[in-house]
């Protein structure tokens, strides 16, 4: 088979695999792009193995198999240094930023980010700019830093809206940011504004067939419903939000949705219905720590202040 049949064969089944990724089939995202990963070394491809770690080591992230996710984006990260492969080092820095987001681990989610955002700002390339400023703006939201979240969260919405603004991938980051605009202005206390945000990330994700935004935008949308009282309209928006995020099996959407559920019923004062739902979103935690045995990883899921939370209150109700 010729070089270049074999190399479109390798990129066609990584892009294969991170269409399934966007619409939340995991593991049959993994095993296509694997598939891909495997012609590109075989052949040694260059361009093919960038393309398949990038997307193999963001698939298992959302997976949930953080132990090979971080393998696959550290191989990428230092091949693309070697090859000089700018654009994809920035996309595996921010990419490993958002795993250890997802572990809980904010120091290190800032560090990478930080690094992807600085190296793409050099190079004026929108994508991996918006995607490693809204990772940084997610962990100061985590902190509680709402001025630094909204600094970069208004940044990446100007980008969005001009129309000079490449195309490219604008779909995909503008979900995230509405979701994450959702979150900053509910966190403000601003119901009216995060009302917008929740709308347009729902109905874009639902558009674009982005499952894991669904989730994101139906919980936002309870969350709101919480903070304004409505408690049947919280539980219809929650009731939603569940059963996707357990078809998709992304352990993050799947452990705040429970806790969002729990903090619902707290407020309706429903404390055996709290009691069974932070309990959910405790054992799924206890299910990635399970399946984690990376030292560094696996601190991250002990000692997160995020996860800390979920304890502290499976164990108060």
């Amino acid at each position: 088979m010729e070089l270049t049949v074999v190399a479109h064969q390798s990129l066609a089944l990584s892009l294969i695999g991170l269409i399934k990724n966007w619409e939340g089939d995991y593991t049959e995202g993994a095993r296509m792009i694997s598939q891909g990963l495997q012609v590109a070394r075989e052949h040694e491809l260059m361009v093919p193995l960038l393309q398949n770690l990038f997307y193999y080591g963001v698939t298992l992230t959302g997976k949930g198999d953080y132990e090979q996710a971080l393998s696959v984006l550290e191989e990428g990260l230092a091949f693309s240094a070697k090859v000089g492969a700018e654009v994809y080092s920035h996309r595996l820095l921010n990419s490993l930023g958002w795993l250890y987001l997802e572990l809980g681990a904010l120091a290190p989610a800032l560090d990478f980010n930080q690094r992807g955002a600085e190296g793409a700002r050099t190079r004026r390339h929108a994508e991996t700019i918006a995607n490693a400023e809204m990772n940084l703006a997610d962990v100061f939201l985590v902190q509680g830093d709402l001025t630094l979240a909204y600094e970069l969260l208004d940044g990446v919405y100007r980008v969005v809206k001009d129309p000079a603004t490449s195309p490219w991938n604008r779909f995909r980051y503008s979900t995230h940011l509405f979701a994450s605009m959702g979150e900053l202005w509910l966190a403000r206390g601003d119901t009216a504004q995060a009302q917008e945000f929740a709308n347009q990330c729902v109905e874009q994700a639902t558009r674009i067939n982005a499952p894991k935004y669904v989730v994101k935008g139906l919980r936002l949308q309870g969350d709101i419903a919480i903070a304004r009282r409505q408690w049947d309209e919280a539980q219809r928006w929650l009731g939603q939000a569940l059963p996707l995020a357990q078809t998709i099996g992304n352990p993050t959407q799947l452990w705040k949705t429970h806790l969002a559920l729990g903090r619902l019923h707290t407020a309706a004062h429903q404390p055996d219905k709290a009691r069974q739902a932070y309990q959910a979103a405790r054992n799924v935690i206890e299910h990635m720590k399970a399946h984690v045995q990376h030292p560094e990883l696996l601190a991250s899921l002990e000692h997160s202040i995020l996860f800390q939370e979920v304890y502290d209150l499976s164990m108060a109700n």
